[in-house]
């Protein structure tokens, strides 16, 4: 026996009072347009009742196919026609279009980018007698504007001023008379072209005396592509001489730059270059003994351009110092001969740049990238519990709360102990790929890791990273002792099930504290023997006091 699903019902005309989002609902008391008798309703997400059918809806279906029926829908027949149609003042019959209503305008009109269409050798004619007239011609493939004969001689097609004619599919070219500004006929939007076998001749004389007097004025460049006569020649602003490489320039007598000289493409000098000052090539730079970027925020070296990416061998001799705030590594392995890694140094070795004298409280040094106001300084001449009061990125400058009590030299060296309660995490940052997503975890110092939120050293298999403070999204993932899963028959505090093992076919539930319970299985193979319904087909609900029970009737209950 199948199972009985009953909806809300009613023998009443009124929509339900109350229903769920998703819950039908069926009135039959005699339906009309005032009530909401012979309905079927379905909640909405406001649990407001939707109507949306019912016998009074088909009701109204059943007339004669193909005739117009007061009252009722619009059915045609087996010719896909209707008999006529009345659409407020217009009139459908036969093959006739008109008013029914005296002294109404009829309009045409297409909406969007739908057209009027009028098909082949259909005339619009203009005019009560018939003046001018509109037709495409489809033998000659063109729409044509035709005089009509006996119509009106001086009739004539005027553009008024300063409205354009267009041309192209994406309004390319426009031809207008501006009579607005330049009291001038306009071409805009697209190029002239004029074949071969056009000559283009302009009778006006005028002499040019600059570039905005003379009988043919080009605003952009003029090409010519064969020999040009020109009775004197007078180049003025920005010249090309030469299209390609192959050309040649030569200049026998002494020449003078009078302003700046750019030089595009590969130049050969002969001898020694002595410079004096910053040299710039490109987008890089050199003065004294910095190599630095005109533009931009990289500088790449590239000891083997040929060999690609991975290819080459840079090396420094000396030490390496990095003041910066990340340093990427992408060589497919990584080899340190330091017996440790230290990860989060809280001490920065500073180096003088300029001397100071005794007294003094503001020191130049080679770096502040990393130094916070509040660190502590520590060196020769500096007094103990010194520290950094500010801090002038720009110049390099620290200013110490304290004076020193000697003379420290240029290339002296001094301490910077970082303020300890900084707040950021300690740890390895590990990149992977799920297959699916990139993903990062971190292995390290949480400091606002644990239950008490003091700080724990932590694994977080899926982790966000905002500011070197690391988050978890998701779950801090598995960790593995030996044969051990920690997250393994876990109490539910901790985001276990507090139990090791569930009834077969049963369904836990539970409080959000206590271990999970299980609800008795359905007895599929001997219904009505067990705690269930009385048939094979149950599904679960619960009771008021939200005990979990068994049943096969779902009951929308009467209204």
């Amino acid at each position: 026996m199948a199972s009985k699903l009953l909806v809300k019902r009613s023998t009443g005309t009124a929509a339900p009072g109350t229903i769920e989002f998703g819950e039908l609902a069926l009135t039959v008391g005699s339906g009309t347009q005032a009530n909401l008798g012979d309905r079927l309703f379905v909640g909405d997400n406001n649990s407001a009742a939707q109507v949306v059918g019912g016998k009074y809806y088909t009701d109204m279906m059943d007339q004669v196919h193909g005739v117009l029926t007061a009252d009722s829908s619009i059915i045609v027949d087996s010719n896909s026609k209707i008999d006529q149609l009345l659409v407020d003042d217009v009139q459908i019959n036969a093959n006739v279009i008109d008013t029914s209503t005296t002294d109404a305008d009829l309009i045409i009109g297409a909406n969007g980018t739908g057209k009027v269409v009028f098909q082949d050798g259909q005339e619009v004619e203009f005019g009560t007698s018939g003046d001018l007239e509109f037709v495409w011609d489809d033998s000659d493939g063109d729409l044509q504007v035709r005089r009509v004969s006996g119509g009106n001689a001086a009739a004539s097609v005027l553009i008024q001023d300063d409205i354009p004619l267009k041309f192209g599919t994406g309004n390319d070219a426009r031809v207008y008379y501006d009579e607005t500004t330049t009291d001038k006929l306009r071409w805009a939007g697209a190029d002239q072209q004029y074949d071969t076998g056009v000559q283009v001749t302009f009778a006006d004389t005028t002499t040019a005396s600059n570039s905005t007097t003379a009988a043919v004025m080009v605003s952009g460049g003029l090409a010519v592509g064969a020999k040009a006569w020109i009775k004197d020649l007078n180049v003025d602003d920005d010249t090309t001489i030469g299209t390609a490489n192959t050309d040649t320039l030569t200049v026998n007598s002494t020449t003078t730059f009078e302003n700046g000289v750019t030089f595009n493409g590969t130049q050969t000098v002969s001898g020694t270059i002595n410079q004096t000052g910053e040299f710039t090539i490109d987008q890089l730079k050199m003065d004294g003994n910095i190599l630095s970027t005109t533009s931009g925020t990289e500088m790449i070296i590239d000891p083997f351009p040929a060999g690609g990416d991975a290819d080459g061998l840079v090396i420094i001799k000396g030490d390496l110092q990095i003041d910066g705030t990340t340093t990427t590594v992408n060589s497919a392995s990584m080899s340190v001969n330091d017996p440790t890694i230290e990860l989060g140094d809280p001490t920065t070795v500073l180096t003088l740049t300029a001397s100071a004298t005794s007294g003094a409280t503001v020191l130049t040094v080679d770096r502040v990238v990393g130094l916070n106001v509040g660190d502590d300084i520590t060196g020769t001449s500096i007094a103990n519990s010194t520290n950094i009061q500010s801090i002038n990125s720009g110049a390099k400058t620290i200013t110490l709360d304290q004076a020193i009590t000697g003379n420290l030299d240029s290339g002296a060296t001094i301490t910077a102990v970082r303020d300890a309660s900084d707040g950021l995490d300690r740890g390895v940052k590990v990149h992977y790929h799920t297959g699916s997503a990139a993903q990062f975890g971190f292995f390290g110092y949480d400091r606002t890791g644990g239950a008490d939120g003091a700080g724990a050293w932590t694994f977080i298999e899926n982790a966000t990273d905002t500011g070197t403070v690391f988050g978890v999204t998701g779950n801090r993932g598995t960790v593995v002792l030996g044969d051990l899963e920690l997250d393994t028959d876990l109490e539910v505090q901790y985001g276990g099930t507090g139990v090791s093992t569930f009834t077969q076919y049963g369904i836990p539930y539970g409080d959000g504290t206590n271990p999970l319970a299980v609800t008795a299985a359905a007895n599929m193979a001997s219904p009505g023997t067990g705690s269930d319904a009385t048939t094979s087909y149950q599904v679960l609900t619960v009771t008021s006091g939200g005990v979990p029970v068994w049943t096969d009737t779902l009951d929308g209950g009467v209204f």
